[in-house]
């Protein structure tokens, strides 16, 4: 009897999940149990992930579905030094301890590609995230093929395409504790022999699993509703082009947000407000974050004798609003509302030699042009409690200063790029890859920050003396100034990459790679002043392009006669001018060039098909993140000084260790059903969640534990399930912040708790 399975998750280096025949013995042929072999496009080909010389994971669309994974967020749960959290203001990624603060100006460290197509912005990680094929998640810099920007590491998602025959699914899932409900459906049809249609949709809502006890609004927080839908028109006429269009949208609306305080402020301990991490919170403002995602991608493959000539064209954006309670409090001290528009358009056209030769080969052109649009609207309410400790509350709470504050930003860039990566084949054992990428991007940048009285009128065009000496002495406590600034900026890179593959015997690949990597530069669109000198508005308005020089040994083998695989490297990283953005206690962010940094450490992953009916797979990541020249970095709120040396310390979202193992046992039952049952561990070492180092947002080392028990029909017609998540009910923080315009306080970002899903699924 032979049984279709999907691996069980091997979170790691080189392999996750990927479907897989586990077949018995063919004792005819005298053949033993063997690991199908995983494929992907890591290198802008059809490989083998085995051929393949760099640190991949590959995740299935099935093994997606089975671990209950709905977003970049889940994902990180399951993936070895990869993480996303949500921030305050946009969702901030990190890979190997690299990534971006909480500032719109940046782009993502970590490339994200839908189908080939780069979405550098932070919230374009809100898109679609439904019946894919796959997901590949590649560590460390990726400059040739996926671009400048792919300096941590690129994540590329692979949407399901449409099926030669006729099929249709339909899947639900409801649990909780936030009363979770979600509904997917695809449809994939040949209308003709030439041109196939694909239709994906999804719909989910949840209520939230932290409670706000605030008196004049009291409700569950984060409520979300979500839909997205997409449809993919394949064209393939002949045997010599295949194209593919893609047409995606997603709708996002969500009440609340994460953050309750863990450490008492001035303000929270005269409300007497909960100071304990236990998903309660006191937020006064009606949060909300609405987002609406696009994207039209264009994919062309003419195939001739000498290789492949590839057309890749998108145009893609998103419009967001929010209102967040940014001193997260009973307080109404800062509600920011936020508007941001992003549009993109981007080509690529690349030739691929067909592979196998001498001498094989990808080149190609690429153009990206970006407008981004930024406001920023609050009410400041600054108290004495903002700025010193005062003898009583009845002090604590007045009003020092009322003022509205408007900020307009645009950010608009402008990018061509060409790139070569040639492999000579010397022999069957000995390969060698060399390549390059040259870039150059021009961007524009503006900030426009107004003051304005509550009756509305411009604090620079009040009188002289108009102004409170109070009021105006505690702007310039805060930092916080009107300005006006705008440049342009230009810049062109080199990107080179060499690599050495030796096939050791059949079963073992080694690598060793060299490879040079780059972070667009770009402006602060967060500043709240015009100043100079360190940490000054003006000074840091404009910052350079992040480097880094990376390299990485490796090995993959295949053991036990074809049962069992194991996957190692080892790299270093030396990062130059690394971009961040902090947090600096008072009112605002600090944007900076930090500096260098060193990355270093092992990755370790492997499966073992031990019997027809059980697969163990498991990984293991270690990170060294060492700051080697950080002399104006953040202090924490509690520190004297506002610049503090952080040379030799660590940064956030760097935990020491990292792994997992998963069991996937399968068994059939009579009636022609199948047993699954997949049981996923996963355990992440103390690390900070703050860039300013506060002990106060340590996260502890903790082991989750996802666990699935499924009853389908043979062949997938049908399955019932239960999910549980987080069994260990692990009560854990994505990111951490000091109070704002609050001596004393901190707060963080709740995770979800345990939660239990009955899922259904049907195919036919």
């Amino acid at each position: 009897m032979s049984i279709k399975h999907y691996v069980g998750l091997i979170s790691g280096v080189s392999v996750l999940a990927a479907p897989i025949a586990w077949a018995q013995p063919d004792a005819s042929a005298g053949k033993r149990l063997q690991l199908e072999e995983v494929v992907v496009t890591a290198q802008k080909r059809t490989q083998s992930l085995s051929d393949v010389p760099v640190s991949v994971t590959a995740l299935s669309g099935d093994k997606l579905t089975e671990a209950g994974i709905e977003n970049l967020s889940d994902l990180s749960e399951y993936t070895p030094n990869f993480k996303l959290v949500e921030g305050g203001l946009i969702p901030n990624v990190y890979m190997r301890g690299v990534g971006s603060g909480s500032n719109q100006g940046f782009e993502l460290s970590v490339g994200i590609f839908s189908d080939g197509i780069h979405l550098g912005r932070p919230h374009q990680t809100r898109g679609a995230f439904m019946d894919l094929e796959r997901v590949e998640v590649l560590r460390g810099p990726q400059s040739i093929l996926f671009g400048k920007n792919a300096i941590a590491g690129a994540l590329s998602l692979i949407s399901a395409r449409p099926t030669e025959e006729p099929e249709y699914s339909i899947g639900f899932s409801r649990g909780g504790p936030d009363d979770q409900q979600e509904i997917t459906a695809t449809a994939s049809m040949p209308l003709t022999d030439a041109f196939g249609v694909r239709v994906a949709v999804r719909a989910r809502d949840e209520d939230g699993y932290m409670e706000n006890v605030n008196p004049g609004l009291q409700r569950s927080e984060p409520n979300v509703d979500e839909f997205s839908g997409r449809i993919v028109l394949a064209y393939n006429p002949n045997d010599m082009i295949e194209s593919t269009l893609k047409l995606e949208k997603t709708r996002r609306e969500q009440i609340g947000r994460q953050f309750e305080f863990t450490h008492a402020s001035v303000l929270t301990d005269c409300s007497g407000e909960n100071t304990v991490l236990d998903n309660t919170k006191n937020s006064d403002t009606d949060e909300y974050a609405e987002i609406e995602t696009y994207n039209g991608t264009l994919n062309i493959d003419v195939h001739f004798d000498r290789g492949t000539l590839s057309f890749v064209s998108s145009m893609n954006g998103f419009d967001s609003e929010d209102l967040f309670d940014a001193d997260s409090s009973s307080f109404d001290t800062v509600p920011l509302l936020g508007i941001e528009k992003y549009d993109q358009l981007s080509h690529e056209i690349r030739f691929a030699s067909p592979g196998g030769e001498f001498v094989d080969y990808i080149a190609g052109v690429f153009y990206q042009k970006g407008e981004m649009e930024f406001d920023e609207f609050t009410t400041l309410v600054v108290r004495n409690g903002a700025l010193a400790d005062s003898p009583s509350c009845d002090v604590d709470t007045q009003v020092l200063l009322t003022s509205d504050l408007e900020k307009d930003t645009f950010l608009d860039s402008e990018a061509y790029s060409a790139f070569v990566q040639t492999t000579f084949n010397w022999n069957d054992a000995w390969r060698t890859t060399l390549g390059v990428r040259f870039v150059t991007e021009e961007k524009y940048g503006f900030r426009n920050l107004r003051l304005y009285e509550q009756d509305g009128t411009l604090l620079s065009q009040l009188p002289l003396g108009g102004l409170n000496p109070a009021s105006a002495a505690v702007l310039a406590a805060l930092n916080i100034e009107e300005h006006t600034l705008e440049r342009t900026r230009e810049v062109s890179n080199v990107l080179p990459s060499v690599n050495v593959q030796w096939d050791a015997t059949n079963s073992i690949m080694t690598y060793v790679t060299a490879t040079k990597g780059a972070k667009s530069g770009s402006f602060d669109l967060r500043g709240n002043n015009a100043n100079e000198g360190p940490g000054g508005g003006a000074t840091n308005f404009e910052f350079d392009d992040e480097e880094a020089d990376a390299y990485e040994v490796g090995a993959k083998m295949t053991l036990a006669e074809g049962t069992a695989d194991l996957n190692i490297a080892l790299y270093y990283v030396d990062y130059q001018e690394m971009q961040v953005s902090v947090f600096d206690g008072v009112a605002g962010f600090v944007v900076t060039n930090a500096g260098s940094a060193l990355t270093e450490g092992v990755e370790v992953d492997g499966r073992w098909l031990l019997s027809e009916w059980f697969m163990l797979s498991g990984s293991l990541a270690y990170l060294d993140f060492e700051w080697t020249d950080y002399k104006e970095g953040p202090c924490k709120a509690t520190d004297e000084e506002d610049i503090c040396d952080l040379t030799g310390k660590q940064n956030q979202q760097t935990p020491k260790w990292t792994g997992s193992v998963s069991g996937h046992f399968a068994f059939p039952l009579p009636a022609n059903l199948l047993l699954d049952f997949n049981v996923d561990v996963s355990y992440r070492d103390e690390h900070f969640t703050s860039g300013d180092l506060d002990e106060r947002g340590i996260q502890p080392s903790y082991t989750k534990i996802n666990s699935r028990l499924a009853v389908s029909s043979e062949g997938d017609g049908w399955s019932v399930a239960l999910v549980g998540k987080n069994l260990t009910d692990e009560r854990t923080i994505g990111i951490g912040a000091p109070s704002l315009l609050d001596i004393g306080g901190y707060r963080a970002t709740a995770e979800p708790p345990r939660a239990y899903f009955i899922e259904g699924r049907m195919r036919f």
